[in-house]
């Protein structure tokens, strides 16, 4: 005959629901990090916008001389 106890294990009704929310932050922090948090600034200068880039043309290197 078999021999195992029939007592019922205590058991919490709402004893999933912490793996429900551990397993939502898990997905839900990195999707935030990676897109809604702390990004590179997008905005544009609309003056900037078609004008030609007017930088200055670098000098050339002279030698230091000593003396």
């Amino acid at each position: 005959m078999d021999e195992f106890s029939r007592t019922k294990t205590k058991t919490s009704p709402g004893g999933g629901i912490g793996f429900v929310v551990a397993a939502a932050l898990v997905v839900l922090l990195p999707l935030y990090a990676l897109f809604a948090g702390g990004g590179v600034s997008t905005t544009v200068d609309p003056a900037t916008l078609g004008a030609p880039e007017q930088s200055t043309p670098a000098a050339p290197a002279v030698p230091a001389t000593d003396g």
